[in-house]
Protein backbone atom coordinates (compact mmCIF):
# COMPACT_ATOMS: atom_id res chain seq x y z
CA UNK A 1 0.00 0.00 0.00
CA UNK A 2 0.97 3.38 -0.71
CA UNK A 3 0.82 6.73 1.20
CA UNK A 4 0.83 10.01 -1.04
CA UNK A 5 1.19 12.74 0.65
CA UNK A 6 0.63 15.79 -1.86
CA UNK A 7 -0.65 19.33 -1.64
CA UNK A 8 -3.88 19.32 0.26
CA UNK A 9 -5.19 22.14 -2.82
CA UNK A 10 -5.02 19.66 -5.91
CA UNK A 11 -7.03 16.62 -6.78
CA UNK A 12 -5.09 13.10 -6.79
CA UNK A 13 -6.51 10.54 -8.55
CA UNK A 14 -7.31 7.04 -6.71
CA UNK A 15 -4.82 5.14 -8.86
CA UNK A 16 -2.14 6.68 -6.86
CA UNK A 17 -2.67 3.70 -4.12
CA UNK A 18 -0.29 0.41 -5.42
CA UNK A 19 3.02 1.65 -4.72
CA UNK A 20 5.59 0.28 -2.50
CA UNK A 21 7.19 3.85 -1.53
CA UNK A 22 6.29 6.55 0.84
CA UNK A 23 6.55 10.14 -0.96
CA UNK A 24 7.12 13.37 0.62
CA UNK A 25 7.94 15.67 -1.76
CA UNK A 26 6.81 18.93 -3.35
CA UNK A 27 4.05 19.06 -5.86
CA UNK A 28 6.33 19.00 -9.48
CA UNK A 29 6.64 22.51 -11.36
CA UNK A 30 4.68 21.04 -14.26
CA UNK A 31 3.47 17.90 -16.16
CA UNK A 32 2.70 14.17 -14.81
CA UNK A 33 2.49 12.65 -10.96
CA UNK A 34 4.08 9.17 -10.21
CA UNK A 35 0.45 7.69 -11.09
CA UNK A 36 0.34 8.77 -14.64
CA UNK A 37 -2.44 11.48 -13.59
CA UNK A 38 -1.96 14.99 -15.33
CA UNK A 39 -1.34 17.90 -12.76
CA UNK A 40 -1.77 21.38 -13.13
CA UNK A 41 1.57 23.65 -13.13
CA UNK A 42 1.61 25.09 -9.44
CA UNK A 43 3.31 28.27 -10.73
CA UNK A 44 0.83 29.17 -13.46
CA UNK A 45 -1.85 28.26 -10.81
CA UNK A 46 -0.28 30.79 -9.01
CA UNK A 47 -0.06 27.96 -5.91
CA UNK A 48 3.71 27.34 -6.03
CA UNK A 49 4.90 26.48 -2.15
CA UNK A 50 8.30 27.95 -1.20
CA UNK A 51 11.01 26.30 -0.57
CA UNK A 52 12.11 24.08 2.61
CA UNK A 53 14.78 25.97 4.41
CA UNK A 54 16.47 26.37 7.96
CA UNK A 55 16.49 29.86 6.82
CA UNK A 56 12.86 30.91 7.37
CA UNK A 57 13.27 31.52 11.06
CA UNK A 58 16.39 32.09 13.37
CA UNK A 59 14.45 29.84 15.55
CA UNK A 60 14.47 26.58 13.11
CA UNK A 61 18.08 27.53 12.36
CA UNK A 62 19.17 27.78 15.49
CA UNK A 63 17.51 24.66 16.45
CA UNK A 64 19.00 23.00 13.98
CA UNK A 65 22.86 24.25 14.46
CA UNK A 66 22.28 22.95 18.37
CA UNK A 67 21.85 19.34 16.83
CA UNK A 68 24.48 19.66 14.62
CA UNK A 69 26.54 20.60 17.69
CA UNK A 70 24.68 17.62 19.69
CA UNK A 71 27.39 16.20 21.90
CA UNK A 72 28.84 19.44 22.59
CA UNK A 73 25.75 21.17 23.54
CA UNK A 74 24.40 18.14 25.53
CA UNK A 75 27.75 18.03 27.39
CA UNK A 76 27.39 21.10 28.28
CA UNK A 77 23.88 21.18 29.79
CA UNK A 78 23.51 18.23 31.61
CA UNK A 79 27.22 18.73 33.09
CA UNK A 80 27.60 22.12 33.67
CA UNK A 81 23.36 23.27 33.67
CA UNK A 82 21.40 19.90 34.59
CA UNK A 83 18.11 21.42 34.27
CA UNK A 84 18.56 22.82 30.92
CA UNK A 85 20.10 19.45 30.10
CA UNK A 86 17.01 17.85 30.72
CA UNK A 87 14.65 20.31 28.51
CA UNK A 88 16.54 21.46 25.91
CA UNK A 89 16.47 19.13 23.33
CA UNK A 90 12.49 18.13 23.78
CA UNK A 91 11.96 22.09 23.26
CA UNK A 92 13.62 21.18 20.03
CA UNK A 93 11.47 18.58 19.09
CA UNK A 94 8.53 20.64 19.66
CA UNK A 95 9.58 23.34 16.94
CA UNK A 96 10.46 20.72 14.37
CA UNK A 97 7.26 19.34 15.30
CA UNK A 98 5.29 22.49 14.69
CA UNK A 99 7.45 23.69 11.82
CA UNK A 100 7.19 20.37 10.11
CA UNK A 101 3.31 20.33 10.73
CA UNK A 102 2.55 23.81 8.89
CA UNK A 103 5.18 22.38 6.26
CA UNK A 104 2.76 19.58 5.50
CA UNK A 105 -0.34 21.34 5.80
CA UNK A 106 1.30 24.41 3.26
CA UNK A 107 1.90 21.28 0.59
CA UNK A 108 5.94 21.46 1.46
CA UNK A 109 6.30 17.62 0.56
CA UNK A 110 10.77 17.36 1.40
CA UNK A 111 11.97 13.71 0.09
CA UNK A 112 10.83 10.41 -1.30
CA UNK A 113 11.82 7.92 1.35
CA UNK A 114 9.91 4.48 2.35
CA UNK A 115 11.70 3.74 5.68
CA UNK A 116 8.31 6.32 7.68
CA UNK A 117 6.20 3.25 7.27
CA UNK A 118 8.59 0.75 8.86
CA UNK A 119 9.05 3.73 11.61
CA UNK A 120 5.50 4.31 12.14
CA UNK A 121 4.88 0.51 12.41
CA UNK A 122 7.73 -0.08 15.01
CA UNK A 123 6.56 2.76 16.82
CA UNK A 124 3.32 1.13 17.61
CA UNK A 125 4.81 -1.73 17.97
CA UNK A 126 6.64 -1.02 20.86
CA UNK A 127 3.43 1.25 22.78
CA UNK A 128 1.34 -1.67 22.11
CA UNK A 129 4.10 -3.65 24.02
CA UNK A 130 4.03 -0.92 26.79
CA UNK A 131 0.32 -1.55 27.22
CA UNK A 132 1.18 -5.08 27.83
CA UNK A 133 3.83 -4.62 30.41
CA UNK A 134 2.39 -1.67 32.63
CA UNK A 135 3.70 -4.02 35.95
CA UNK A 136 6.37 -1.84 36.02
CA UNK A 137 5.08 1.75 34.40
CA UNK A 138 8.04 3.77 34.98
CA UNK A 139 10.50 1.18 33.48
CA UNK A 140 8.61 0.69 30.82
CA UNK A 141 7.87 3.73 29.56
CA UNK A 142 11.25 5.26 30.10
CA UNK A 143 12.31 1.93 28.06
CA UNK A 144 10.65 2.58 25.23
CA UNK A 145 11.36 6.28 25.07
CA UNK A 146 15.26 5.64 24.66
CA UNK A 147 14.20 3.40 21.98
CA UNK A 148 12.12 5.46 19.69
CA UNK A 149 12.80 9.00 21.08
CA UNK A 150 15.45 10.09 18.53
CA UNK A 151 13.41 8.44 15.52
CA UNK A 152 11.14 11.17 15.63
CA UNK A 153 13.87 13.65 15.05
CA UNK A 154 14.71 11.91 11.59
CA UNK A 155 11.31 12.03 10.81
CA UNK A 156 10.65 15.69 11.35
CA UNK A 157 14.05 16.80 10.05
CA UNK A 158 13.33 16.47 6.08
CA UNK A 159 10.26 18.91 6.86
CA UNK A 160 12.57 21.03 8.09
CA UNK A 161 16.10 21.12 6.40
CA UNK A 162 16.56 21.95 2.46
CA UNK A 163 18.68 20.88 0.12
CA UNK A 164 20.79 24.08 0.06
CA UNK A 165 21.10 23.82 3.91
CA UNK A 166 23.00 20.51 3.67
CA UNK A 167 26.36 21.11 2.79
CA UNK A 168 26.68 24.36 5.40
CA UNK A 169 25.17 22.17 8.23
CA UNK A 170 27.49 19.46 7.44
CA UNK A 171 30.46 21.81 7.70
CA UNK A 172 29.40 22.89 10.99
CA UNK A 173 29.07 18.92 12.33
CA UNK A 174 32.54 18.07 10.99
CA UNK A 175 33.98 21.14 12.57
CA UNK A 176 32.45 19.56 16.28
CA UNK A 177 33.73 16.68 15.29
CA UNK A 178 37.27 17.91 14.65
CA UNK A 179 36.85 19.69 18.27
CA UNK A 180 35.91 16.70 19.64
CA UNK A 181 38.69 14.73 18.27
CA UNK A 182 41.34 17.33 19.51
CA UNK A 183 40.16 16.90 22.88
CA UNK A 184 40.56 13.44 23.00
CA UNK A 185 44.38 13.70 21.67
CA UNK A 186 44.96 16.04 24.32
CA UNK A 187 43.62 13.64 26.88
CA UNK A 188 45.85 10.85 25.60
CA UNK A 189 48.80 13.08 26.06
CA UNK A 190 47.56 14.21 29.64
CA UNK A 191 46.81 10.61 30.48
CA UNK A 192 43.06 10.89 31.93
CA UNK A 193 42.11 8.54 34.10
CA UNK A 194 39.88 5.98 33.11
CA UNK A 195 38.26 3.03 35.55
CA UNK A 196 40.03 -0.04 35.90
CA UNK A 197 37.64 -2.21 34.51
CA UNK A 198 37.88 -0.53 31.17
CA UNK A 199 41.31 -2.32 30.46
CA UNK A 200 41.47 -6.24 30.17
CA UNK A 201 43.39 -8.25 32.33
CA UNK A 202 47.17 -7.86 31.57
CA UNK A 203 47.02 -5.32 28.95
CA UNK A 204 49.03 -2.28 29.54
CA UNK A 205 47.26 0.95 28.29
CA UNK A 206 48.43 4.12 28.26
CA UNK A 207 44.70 5.85 28.81
CA UNK A 208 41.80 5.37 26.78
CA UNK A 209 40.26 8.57 25.36
CA UNK A 210 36.72 9.41 25.77
CA UNK A 211 36.33 13.28 25.36
CA UNK A 212 32.81 14.45 26.03
CA UNK A 213 30.53 11.81 25.07
CA UNK A 214 32.00 9.98 28.41
CA UNK A 215 32.61 6.85 26.97
CA UNK A 216 35.34 5.65 24.94
CA UNK A 217 33.07 3.03 22.82
CA UNK A 218 30.44 5.67 21.96
CA UNK A 219 33.74 8.23 21.03
CA UNK A 220 35.20 5.45 18.87
CA UNK A 221 31.47 5.00 17.20
CA UNK A 222 31.22 8.72 16.36
CA UNK A 223 35.11 8.89 14.97
CA UNK A 224 34.03 5.89 12.92
CA UNK A 225 30.89 7.70 11.83
CA UNK A 226 32.49 11.35 11.16
CA UNK A 227 36.37 10.16 9.83
CA UNK A 228 34.17 8.81 6.33
CA UNK A 229 31.93 12.13 6.63
CA UNK A 230 35.19 14.46 6.68
CA UNK A 231 36.89 12.73 4.36
CA UNK A 232 34.24 12.99 1.77
CA UNK A 233 33.79 16.69 2.66
CA UNK A 234 37.50 17.14 1.77
CA UNK A 235 37.27 15.39 -1.49
CA UNK A 236 33.78 17.53 -2.57
CA UNK A 237 34.79 21.11 -1.43
CA UNK A 238 36.07 23.15 -3.94
CA UNK A 239 37.25 25.42 -1.53
CA UNK A 240 41.27 25.20 -0.97
CA UNK A 241 40.89 26.48 2.89
CA UNK A 242 38.16 23.88 4.38
CA UNK A 243 39.57 21.43 1.90
CA UNK A 244 43.25 21.69 3.50
CA UNK A 245 41.08 22.19 6.97
CA UNK A 246 39.49 18.68 6.48
CA UNK A 247 42.32 16.90 5.10
CA UNK A 248 44.20 17.95 8.54
CA UNK A 249 41.44 17.53 10.83
CA UNK A 250 40.92 13.98 9.90
CA UNK A 251 44.42 13.41 11.45
CA UNK A 252 42.98 13.97 14.87
CA UNK A 253 40.32 12.00 14.38
CA UNK A 254 41.82 9.11 13.28
CA UNK A 255 44.46 9.53 16.59
CA UNK A 256 41.48 9.75 18.63
CA UNK A 257 39.77 6.71 17.02
CA UNK A 258 42.57 4.76 17.84
CA UNK A 259 43.22 5.97 21.56
CA UNK A 260 39.59 5.05 22.17
CA UNK A 261 41.15 1.51 21.98
CA UNK A 262 37.61 0.20 20.78
CA UNK A 263 38.40 -2.94 18.87
CA UNK A 264 34.55 -2.80 17.84
CA UNK A 265 35.13 0.97 16.63
CA UNK A 266 37.86 -0.30 14.70
CA UNK A 267 35.96 -2.87 13.23
CA UNK A 268 32.83 -1.34 12.40
CA UNK A 269 34.52 1.37 10.19
CA UNK A 270 36.77 -1.36 8.35
CA UNK A 271 34.09 -3.51 7.16
CA UNK A 272 31.82 -0.45 6.48
CA UNK A 273 34.88 0.59 4.18
CA UNK A 274 35.16 -3.00 2.54
CA UNK A 275 31.04 -3.31 2.01
CA UNK A 276 31.31 -0.02 0.51
CA UNK A 277 34.28 -0.32 -1.40
CA UNK A 278 32.80 -3.86 -3.03
CA UNK A 279 30.09 -1.97 -4.48
CA UNK A 280 31.06 1.30 -5.12
CA UNK A 281 34.77 2.15 -5.58
CA UNK A 282 37.22 -0.86 -4.57
CA UNK A 283 40.27 1.45 -4.23
CA UNK A 284 39.10 2.12 -1.06
CA UNK A 285 39.84 -1.74 -0.59
CA UNK A 286 43.74 -0.36 -0.71
CA UNK A 287 43.39 2.31 1.95
CA UNK A 288 41.68 -0.12 4.23
CA UNK A 289 44.90 -2.72 3.61
CA UNK A 290 47.42 -0.08 4.14
CA UNK A 291 45.74 1.10 7.13
CA UNK A 292 45.61 -2.63 8.87
CA UNK A 293 49.09 -3.14 8.19
CA UNK A 294 50.24 0.15 9.79
CA UNK A 295 48.03 -0.44 12.37
CA UNK A 296 49.70 -3.64 13.90
CA UNK A 297 53.06 -2.11 13.76
CA UNK A 298 51.42 -0.49 17.04
CA UNK A 299 51.99 -2.07 19.60
CA UNK A 300 49.08 -1.40 21.83
CA UNK A 301 46.55 -2.08 18.53
CA UNK A 302 48.49 -5.49 17.68
CA UNK A 303 48.38 -6.15 21.36
CA UNK A 304 44.17 -5.83 20.83
CA UNK A 305 43.55 -7.07 17.83
CA UNK A 306 46.15 -10.35 18.21
CA UNK A 307 44.22 -11.17 21.78
CA UNK A 308 41.24 -12.13 19.98
CA UNK A 309 43.40 -15.09 18.32
CA UNK A 310 43.44 -16.15 22.27
CA UNK A 311 41.89 -19.26 23.52
CA UNK A 312 41.70 -17.12 26.93
CA UNK A 313 39.71 -14.49 25.67
CA UNK A 314 36.92 -16.42 24.16
CA UNK A 315 36.67 -18.48 27.42
CA UNK A 316 36.28 -15.06 29.01
CA UNK A 317 33.54 -13.69 26.70
CA UNK A 318 31.66 -17.47 27.25
CA UNK A 319 31.97 -16.93 30.85
CA UNK A 320 30.89 -13.95 31.55
CA UNK A 321 31.73 -11.00 28.40
CA UNK A 322 29.67 -10.65 25.06
CA UNK A 323 28.96 -14.20 24.25
CA UNK A 324 27.37 -14.80 27.76
CA UNK A 325 25.46 -11.73 27.65
CA UNK A 326 23.76 -12.60 24.05
CA UNK A 327 22.88 -15.86 25.25
CA UNK A 328 21.26 -14.19 28.17
CA UNK A 329 19.21 -12.14 25.40
CA UNK A 330 17.73 -15.53 24.15
CA UNK A 331 17.40 -17.02 27.41
CA UNK A 332 15.15 -13.52 28.08
CA UNK A 333 13.17 -14.12 25.09
CA UNK A 334 12.62 -17.91 25.85
CA UNK A 335 9.65 -17.35 27.60
CA UNK A 336 7.63 -14.94 24.83
CA UNK A 337 9.98 -15.48 21.86
CA UNK A 338 7.82 -12.93 19.69
CA UNK A 339 6.94 -10.65 21.82
CA UNK A 340 10.02 -10.52 24.35
CA UNK A 341 10.50 -9.02 27.71
CA UNK A 342 9.01 -5.76 27.65
CA UNK A 343 10.57 -1.97 26.94
CA UNK A 344 13.14 -1.48 29.52
CA UNK A 345 13.36 -5.15 30.63
CA UNK A 346 16.84 -6.35 29.41
CA UNK A 347 19.98 -5.80 28.18
CA UNK A 348 20.39 -1.82 28.12
CA UNK A 349 20.60 1.16 30.95
CA UNK A 350 16.84 0.95 32.48
CA UNK A 351 17.60 -2.94 32.90
CA UNK A 352 20.57 -2.23 34.53
CA UNK A 353 19.53 0.89 36.71
CA UNK A 354 16.52 -1.29 37.58
CA UNK A 355 19.09 -4.64 38.55
CA UNK A 356 17.16 -6.87 36.47
CA UNK A 357 20.70 -7.79 34.39
CA UNK A 358 23.46 -6.17 32.39
CA UNK A 359 24.24 -4.60 29.48
CA UNK A 360 23.88 -6.97 26.36
CA UNK A 361 26.50 -5.30 24.56
CA UNK A 362 24.74 -5.96 21.23
CA UNK A 363 22.09 -3.25 20.68
CA UNK A 364 20.21 -6.03 18.20
CA UNK A 365 20.15 -8.97 21.33
CA UNK A 366 18.75 -6.06 23.38
CA UNK A 367 16.22 -5.54 20.74
CA UNK A 368 15.50 -9.02 20.93
CA UNK A 369 15.10 -9.45 24.16
CA UNK A 370 12.60 -6.72 24.69
CA UNK A 371 10.73 -6.76 22.02
CA UNK A 372 10.94 -10.17 20.52
CA UNK A 373 11.27 -11.64 16.91
CA UNK A 374 8.44 -9.38 16.00
CA UNK A 375 10.42 -6.31 16.82
CA UNK A 376 13.56 -7.35 15.85
CA UNK A 377 12.10 -7.70 12.27
CA UNK A 378 10.63 -4.21 12.29
CA UNK A 379 13.73 -2.79 13.44
CA UNK A 380 15.78 -4.26 10.81
CA UNK A 381 13.23 -3.58 8.23
CA UNK A 382 13.45 0.16 9.33
CA UNK A 383 17.11 0.27 9.49
CA UNK A 384 17.64 -1.72 5.74
CA UNK A 385 14.97 0.50 4.60
CA UNK A 386 17.15 3.52 5.65
CA UNK A 387 19.97 1.89 3.82
CA UNK A 388 17.91 1.47 0.88
CA UNK A 389 16.85 5.18 0.24
CA UNK A 390 20.46 6.35 1.28
CA UNK A 391 22.06 3.57 -1.08
CA UNK A 392 19.68 4.41 -4.47
CA UNK A 393 21.10 7.99 -3.52
CA UNK A 394 24.33 7.29 -3.89
CA UNK A 395 24.04 5.28 -7.00
CA UNK A 396 22.22 8.16 -8.49
CA UNK A 397 24.66 11.18 -7.84
CA UNK A 398 27.78 11.46 -9.58
CA UNK A 399 30.85 13.32 -9.06
CA UNK A 400 32.20 14.87 -6.51
CA UNK A 401 29.17 14.83 -4.83
CA UNK A 402 29.06 10.58 -4.65
CA UNK A 403 32.91 10.55 -3.23
CA UNK A 404 30.55 12.86 -0.04
CA UNK A 405 27.39 10.47 -0.39
CA UNK A 406 30.06 7.34 -0.29
CA UNK A 407 31.88 8.74 2.97
CA UNK A 408 28.59 9.18 4.43
CA UNK A 409 27.34 6.14 3.75
CA UNK A 410 30.47 4.55 5.34
CA UNK A 411 30.04 6.17 8.65
CA UNK A 412 25.91 5.39 8.61
CA UNK A 413 26.74 1.84 7.74
CA UNK A 414 30.01 1.66 10.31
CA UNK A 415 26.99 2.78 13.16
CA UNK A 416 24.73 -0.37 12.26
CA UNK A 417 27.84 -2.98 12.30
CA UNK A 418 29.24 -1.18 15.59
CA UNK A 419 25.70 -1.41 17.18
CA UNK A 420 26.09 -5.37 16.78
CA UNK A 421 29.02 -5.21 19.56
CA UNK A 422 27.81 -2.40 21.86
CA UNK A 423 24.51 -0.53 22.93
CA UNK A 424 25.14 2.53 20.69
CA UNK A 425 21.44 3.84 20.20
CA UNK A 426 21.52 4.06 23.78
CA UNK A 427 23.78 6.85 23.82
CA UNK A 428 22.03 9.97 22.92
CA UNK A 429 24.88 11.75 20.73
CA UNK A 430 25.28 8.88 19.05
CA UNK A 431 21.48 8.38 18.58
CA UNK A 432 20.82 11.27 17.29
CA UNK A 433 23.91 11.67 14.88
CA UNK A 434 22.84 8.45 13.26
CA UNK A 435 19.18 9.78 12.45
CA UNK A 436 20.44 12.84 11.78
CA UNK A 437 23.77 12.53 9.14
CA UNK A 438 21.40 10.16 7.15
CA UNK A 439 18.76 12.80 7.08
CA UNK A 440 21.09 15.43 5.57
CA UNK A 441 22.14 12.89 3.07
CA UNK A 442 18.41 11.93 2.28
CA UNK A 443 17.67 15.44 1.82
CA UNK A 444 20.78 16.30 -0.39
CA UNK A 445 20.46 13.42 -2.91
CA UNK A 446 17.19 13.84 -3.44
CA UNK A 447 17.13 16.38 -6.61
CA UNK A 448 18.87 13.07 -8.29
CA UNK A 449 16.60 10.48 -7.13
CA UNK A 450 13.58 12.46 -9.03
CA UNK A 451 16.05 13.35 -11.61
CA UNK A 452 16.20 16.93 -11.27
CA UNK A 453 18.70 19.68 -11.98
CA UNK A 454 21.09 19.08 -8.10
CA UNK A 455 22.57 22.79 -7.20
CA UNK A 456 26.29 22.25 -6.19
CA UNK A 457 26.25 24.56 -2.94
Amino acid sequence: MKFSFRNPLKRSSGRNFGRSDVHMDAPSAAGTDTAGTTTADATTAGTSPPNISIEDSPFIRWSVYLLMAFPLVDYATRYLAHPVGLIWDKVVLVILAGVAGHRYLDGRRPISVRWPRYAGWFLLYGLALVFANLSQPLLTIAGYRIDVYYIFFGLLLPFVIGRKDVVKLLHLGAMVAIVIAIHGVYQYITKVPIPADWVDTGEHLRTRVFSVLVSCNELSAYMALMIPIIGGLALYDTNRWRKWFYSLGLIPCAMTLIFAFSRAGWFSLAFAIIIVAIVFERRLLIVVAAIVVAAMFVPEIHHRITDLASPVYWTKAAQAGRIARWQQAFEAMRSNPLFGVGPGHYGGAMASAYHLNMYSDNYYAKTLGETGIVGLMLFFAMHLTLLRDLWVRVKKVTGRKKLAFIGGLIGLLSVLLHNGLENVFEYAPMDLSYFLYMSLFLVWGDAELKGEDSLEE
